[in-house]
C-alpha cells in the first residue's frame, strides 16, 4: 500500500490514482443517493452503517487527495507529460470526478433542507401537544375540590 508521503512519478501512476479518486467520488455520490432513501424511511442503524461508509471513503479520498496534491499544483507540467489519450482520460476523469462531487454535494444540501423541515415540523407539533396539555389542565378539576364536590353530594 502506498502512503500520502509516495512519489507519483510515471503518467500510468497519475492516471491511477485519478482512476481510484473518481471511483471513491462515485461511491461517495451513491451513498448520498441512499442516504436520502433511508433518511425518507427512517431507518436509522441502515443510516448509521451508510455514515460509517461515507466516513470510511472520506477517510480514502483524503489519502488519495495527499498523494494527488502535488500533482495537481503542477497540473500543467504533469498533464504535458501524457499523450494524448492519456491526457484525454485524465480530463474526462477530472471531469467525472467534480460532477459527482458536485451531486454528491447537491444531494446532501437538499438533505440537510429536509432535517431541517422535519426539524421545524416536530418542534411546532411539540409546541402544539403542549398548547392543547395545558388547556386540557386549565379546565381540570383540582382533586381536592374533586373530593369537597363528593361530600356535597353525598349529604344531599
Amino acid at each position: 500500500m502506498t502512503t500520502a508521503t509516495d512519489s507519483v512519478d510515471t503518467p500510468q501512476e497519475v492516471l491511477s490514482l485519478l482512476r481510484e479518486e473518481a471511483a471513491l467520488y462515485g461511491k461517495l455520490e451513491s451513498c448520498a443517493s441512499r442516504q436520502r432513501s433511508l433518511m425518507t424511511r427512517e431507518d436509522l442503524s441502515a443510516l448509521l452503517a451508510l455514515l460509517e461508509e461515507r466516513k470510511a471513503l472520506s477517510a480514502d479520498l483524503t489519502r488519495i487527495g495527499g498523494r494527488l496534491a502535488p500533482i495537481k499544483r503542477n497540473w500543467c507540467e504533469h498533464r504535458g507529460m501524457l499523450t494524448a489519450s492519456e491526457r484525454a482520460e485524465a480530463d474526462k476523469l477530472v471531469a467525472d470526478i467534480t460532477d459527482s462531487l458536485r451531486r454528491a454535494i447537491e444531494t446532501d444540501a437538499e438533505d440537510v433542507r429536509l432535517l431541517q423541515a422535519r426539524k421545524q415540523s416536530v418542534a411546532q407539533a411539540l409546541c402544539a401537544t403542549h398548547s392543547k396539555g395545558t388547556a386540557i389542565s386549565a379546565y381540570r378539576v383540582p382533586s381536592a375540590a374533586l373530593s369537597r364536590i363528593d361530600h356535597l353530594h353525598e349529604g344531599s
